[in-house]
């Protein structure tokens, strides 16, 4: 009996030092993740744009990402967004650059 008792301690000890070990692992992962992305993501972007240059279903798929991942970029990236009040060039005028300037992706220069 006693040696059962000591066997369940034992295991019931085992996925305590497990999960410090994932813990661990996990912060390292985390750490080196910034150093890692950069180049994945060149990486990705290069062979994106490789694909792209084609023909096909997978150039079609590529040129479609390519574009999308433009998009989510200009997203992150730009400034406050305006009212189009505050955009709008004399002679109430409407084209792209007021729009650019609205969704906060262009400074008003006119």
């Amino acid at each position: 009996m006693k040696t059962i008792l000591t066997s369940v301690a034992i295991l019931s000890c085992a996925p305590l030092a497990s999960a410090e070990e994932k813990t661990a692992l996990a912060e390292a992962a985390e750490t080196m993740k910034p150093i890692i992305e950069v180049p994945a993501q060149y990486l990705e972007k290069s062979i994106m744009q490789g694909l792209a240059d084609g023909k096909g279903p997978l150039a079609e798929g590529a040129r479609r990402n390519l574009k999308m991942q433009a998009q989510r970029d200009r997203e992150a990236n730009r400034g406050v967004r305006k009212s189009m009040k505050e955009c709008i060039k004399p002679g109430n005028v409407i084209d792209d650059d007021v729009k650019e300037c609205t969704e906060g992706t262009r400074e008003k220069t006119w």
